[in-house]
Parts: structure tokens; sequence; C-alpha cells
């Protein structure tokens, strides 16, 4: 079922999130597709970068609001992004492990990959 509000649309240009793809990640694709930087591209959407990578339930409602995304989507995009559980420790998919083994703390993306993924702008 897809989540909506009245007062919030889907943004014109989305895609659906890859396989194993992470939050991060869709992010800079959304923001890309749009034509814009993560950065700018959380503003967009009222909130910041920063609350989105933290995982705030209410910038990732707004987020996945607007990108068109279903619960099984989001839910199975935020599995394979791991969630922060106190210190240096995260969960993901279901085990525990220390946050660096996982995730680096520098996202970088590559800037060929977002350049095809804007030029191609791929709709549902």
């Amino acid at each position: 079922m897809k989540r909506s509000s009245p007062l919030i649309e889907t943004l014109p240009l989305a895609v659906k999130p890859s396989e194993r793809e992470t939050l991060p990640s869709f992010f800079s694709r959304m923001a890309a597709i749009n034509g814009t930087d993560a950065t700018g591209f959380a503003l967009d959407l009222v909130v910041s970068l920063k609350r989105i990578l933290k995982q705030e339930q209410e910038a990732i409602d707004i987020f996945s609001t607007r990108s068109g995304l279903v619960t099984d989507q989001l839910s199975t995009m935020l599995l394979w992004t791991g969630e922060r559980i106190g210190g240096v420790r995260m969960k993901f998919r279901g085990e525990v492990f220390v946050s660096r083994a996982v995730r680096n703390p520098v996202i970088r993306g590559c800037p060929h990959c977002l350049r095809e993924a804007a030029e191609n702008k791929p709709l549902r």
C-alpha cells in the first residue's frame, strides 16, 4: 500500500530502489534524478541530510512519501542500511555489528553512475 498525504505529493521524477540499495544511496540517486545534490534535495524536502542519515522518523516519512515508496520497499531499504543501536554498534539484517565494520562514515557516490541515472530519469 502506498503511503500518501493530501498535502504531500509524490515527486514527478521518481524511481524504485535497486535490490539491496541503502537509504543514503537511494536518497543520492533521487537527488541526482531530480537535478540536485543530496544536501539541496534534503532542503527541498524541508528536512536536512543529517536527519535522513540519522534515520529520524519524520524525515524518513517525508522522503518516503515524496519518493513514492511503499512500506515494503522502505522496510527492505532500511534493513540493508542498518540501524544505530547505541555507541558504536548497529543492527544490520538482524545481527549486531560494530558500525564501522558495516558502514564507513564517509558517503561517496560514483559521479558517472549518478550522472547516468539522472540522464536516464527512469520513471516508475
